[in-house]
């Protein structure tokens, strides 16, 4: 009953860490009470089907190693999870920027502070387009796949993982600026037709009279593209779960 005990514990560790940074279980309003009951239940759901542990023969500094590796997996697989929320975070702040939209702020009752206003609507597209496709289910699938090839107390820190999770971090701003590609295009070419407008007219105020243009043209572009961002976050998405198991996979692997 002990083992069976200890098991479910270490379980509950990574899966709570897990939820703890998940998009949408992890927001500010989702209670914390559910989510603590969400990751008891998976636990108690998962506990039985993972190899147990011999905590007999852990002293007790082992037996904290293996707590504080089962919280550190089921963190960096939420934060590999979460990567697609901080790709569209940052697309909307840069929209933000070239749309002259800096001051334009929204209250976020997801993360409980004020956001750009194009970044709470691309957070709140991509939340959308995760739970009406449930591809939250899929993640949670690809989750409990990662014990099948990281047991307990099996994580090992090698370069390949380091390569991986820093290649996929640089991803985010590669996948933000294609995600504000076509509205910095807009910002570029209006700057470019008022620039050559002030060599012809000297008196003219180029900044004042550009942001009115700059504003309609980028929230033009914005909303047709928005179809665009939706399939990018989606065709992410669909791929997490492989995603997950690589990473379980290089975790479990030893290094050189």
């Amino acid at each position: 009953m002990d083992l069976d005990i200890y098991n479910w514990a270490f379980v509950f560790l990574r899966v709570s860490a897990f939820l703890l940074v998940l998009p949408f279980f992890s927001v500010a309003n989702f209670p914390v009470t559910l989510r603590v009951a969400l990751s008891a239940l998976m636990a108690g759901l998962l506990a039985p089907m993972v190899a147990p542990l011999p905590v007999a023969r852990l002293d007790f500094l082992a037996l904290l190693g293996v707590l504080l590796q089962e919280l550190s997996v089921g963190l960096l697989l939420g934060f590999m999870a979460r990567m697609v929320y901080y790709a569209v975070d940052l697309a909307g702040s840069i929209i933000s920027m070239q749309m002259g939209l800096n001051m334009a702020t929204l209250f976020d009752p997801a993360n409980a502070e004020t956001e750009q206003t194009t970044s709470t609507m691309l957070f709140f597209l991509a939340t959308v387009v995760m739970l009406t496709m449930d591809l939250h289910h899929w993640i949670l699938l690809g989750f409990v796949r990662t014990y099948t090839v990281l047991p307990l107390g099996a994580m090992h820190l090698n370069q390949a993982l380091f390569e991986t999770v820093v290649a996929q971090t640089s991803g985010i701003f590669v996948a933000a600026v294609q995600i504000s590609a076509p509205v910095i295009a807009v910002s570029f070419v209006v700057t470019l037709v008022f620039s050559m407008l002030s060599r012809a007219v000297p008196q003219m105020n180029v900044f004042g009279e550009s942001l009115g243009v700059r504003i309609v043209g980028g929230l033009i572009v914005f909303g047709f593209t928005m179809e665009l961002t939706a399939q990018r976050v989606v065709n992410y998405l669909h791929r997490l779960p492989d995603d997950l198991l690589a990473v379980a996979q290089m975790l479990g692997a030893k290094g050189p």
